[in-house]
């Protein structure tokens, strides 16, 4: 691809300032909020949110078709929940703040429970890693379509005990 780029773009501009186009398309944008609480410190290799919505549930989709949960690595000297919040940022547009730890995947992904403005649209920030960001319901994303086995079933899994503890079901009084 490179060796296209440059064939393409030697014509028409120095090859360094096609690089820092480059960069820029991958990395570039805005800067990320700052975390919503840094003392709390729970170190990760990688992290990322679970964001619901009435919409449905946070999702990205890499340029291999590949559906997964916003999130990445954590830096060296940054918490998992930070990391978390800067990731969905970054891949969704979305400021979240993080919340409760909902699980870590045995590869050290840590997943929390983060909260969005319910009227924020998500956005690309991202376009060379980020072909799609949206609202999906995880139960009608086949099992092909995740980036990762199995992630699909660990989603909802996890959004079905979110919705059992937040909607018990009703009692009824047997003396009415």
């Amino acid at each position: 691809m490179w060796r296209w780029v440059t064939r393409r773009l030697n014509g028409c501009m120095n090859p360094s300032v096609a690089v820092g186009f480059l960069l820029c398309l991958v990395g570039c944008g805005e800067s990320a909020p700052p975390c919503s609480d840094e003392s709390r410190f729970i170190a990760a290799v990688s992290a990322g949110c679970l964001v619901q919505s009435q919409a449905g549930t946070l999702l990205v989709r890499d340029w291999r078709g590949k559906l997964a949960l916003p999130g990445g690595s954590v830096a060296r000297d940054e918490s998992a929940h930070c990391g978390a919040e800067r990731e969905v940022f970054e891949e969704a547009g979305l400021t979240v703040v993080a919340g409760q730890l909902a699980t870590v995947f045995d590869n050290g992904f840590h997943l929390f429970r983060c909260h969005a403005d319910p009227d924020a649209a998500p956005r690309i920030l991202r376009p060379a890693e980020i072909k799609e960001v949206g609202w999906w319901r995880p139960e009608r994303v086949t099992d092909a379509e995740w980036r990762y086995p199995g992630q699909g079933a660990v989603i909802t899994e996890l959004l079905a005990v979110e919705t059992a503890t937040t909607n018990p079901p009703e009692t009824q009084s047997i003396n009415q």
